[in-house]
């Protein structure tokens, strides 16, 4: 079945409740690339998207010629090559490095806060919650129908709680303290800025709107937070899912990344607490992703990392440790190594001189030790599954 020729060029599968869809919907609609957003309900996703990726996560993007592309980072580098203007990423190495390092550290940093709000506070949420999901699979349904729908989704995550994100009660607090600290450092930024590095969305904003609009800035409670404490990071979320670059608070800025590899000093404070606050973390995930991975002798370049069906993305061990005082669980997950992986493939191909100036960043933010990282194994996609390069 192929893509009918009047219909626009691409088709985003998503939900306005999914965190990850967040992220392609304001890169699309800034880049101003033509595309219509349908929900996985969608007959076309069930009988022909979800089938072509052997996947039912969202998003998922289907092209013209009717490839399926699946994970908001693998969809990032695709468009990025088809409409390289304006880039995504800035000019400068610092402010490159910058961006780059917030494509692992902000769901790193915020990923389990924005999980923690959601469904840590389902008396508060649910009503909007379950039904935003519902209304995802059955658009026109009633609101029992829409409930059940809610309570599908609901279990599935409730049943994340002890696998993937260790939650108990001791923990909450430093998700509650870490989403507050975040809004307070973006609150100042986005006064003097429209964007993190200056006049133009980068890819570290879009990644951004992962946690800040599909979780905080509509969940009720959190986005209640979010309004009286830092109304300018609500309109931000607002903004970026405008196809205008220039917002009207924000119409003397020039229509570009600061000149001179600028960094605001916002945007380095706010790469400042993610790394403070999770780098020690990111090495621990990396040695014990390492660790595996030189076990695993029997497996060879192209094999899927795991042999369970539909396992796409497994996570590879967990490990305890502390952030911010708290004792947590950590999980590492082959798509958060990934992503570290295409961090560090471009700081290798700098020169010596450009990665002093890296270095030197890391060093002023916290995080020296991450550009020496380095993975036992390579890491690929085979369709959606992750797998040994």
């Amino acid at each position: 079945m192929s893509q009918k020729p009047n219909n626009p060029a691409y088709t985003l599968y998503g939900s306005y409740a999914s965190y990850a869809t967040a992220r392609p919907r304001s890169y699309l609609r800034k880049k101003g690339i033509p595309f219509v957003e349908r929900i996985p309900g969608t007959p076309r996703f069930r009988d022909y998207v979800r089938k072509t990726s052997d996947n039912h996560r969202i998003p998922q993007i289907e092209t013209p010629d009717g490839q399926v592309i699946q994970d908001s980072i693998a969809i990032f580098d695709a468009l990025e090559q088809q409409f390289p203007e304006p880039s995504a990423y800035p000019p400068g190495i610092r402010q490159q490095m910058a961006a780059r390092l917030f494509e692992f550290m902000i769901d790193a940093t915020l990923g389990r806060s924005a999980w923690h709000y959601r469904w840590n506070y389902k008396d508060d949420n649910y009503d909007f919650v379950g039904r935003e999901f519902g209304r995802s699979f059955s658009p026109h349904g009633s609101d029992k129908e829409l409930a059940h729908f809610g309570e599908v989704i609901a279990e599935r995550m409730n049943g994340f709680r002890t696998s993937i994100f260790a939650d108990t009660p001791d923990v909450r607090p430093l998700f509650d303290m870490l989403y507050l600290d975040a809004l307070k450092i973006l609150e100042e930024h986005f006064r003097q800025y429209p964007y993190l590095f200056g006049g133009l969305p980068s890819i570290a904003d879009h990644i951004l709107m992962g946690p800040l609009f599909g979780h905080f800035g509509r969940d009720p409670v959190p986005s209640n937070i979010m309004k009286l404490k830092a109304p300018r990071v609500f309109r931000w979320t607002e903004h970026m899912n405008t196809p205008e670059i220039v917002s009207p608070e924000h119409h003397d800025i020039p229509e570009a990344y600061l000149a001179d590899d600028e960094i605001p000093e916002g945007t380095l404070a706010f790469l400042h607490f993610c790394l403070e606050t999770y780098s020690a973390t990111i090495l621990q995930s990396v040695d014990v992703f390492n660790n595996w991975a030189i076990l695993q002798t029997q497996k060879s370049s192209g094999d899927l990392l795991s042999d369970k069906p539909k396992d796409h993305e497994p996570i590879i061990g967990r490990f305890n440790t502390q952030i911010r005082g708290t004792a947590i669980q950590q999980s590492v997950g082959s798509n958060e190594i990934w992503v570290i992986q295409r961090v560090l493939d471009w700081i290798d191909g700098l020169s010596e001189g450009e990665k002093e100036i890296c270095r030197c960043l890391l060093v002023e933010c916290g995080g020296a030790d991450i550009i020496d990282l380095k993975l036992e194994r390579r890491l690929t996609r085979v369709g959606t599954y992750m797998a040994f390069e």
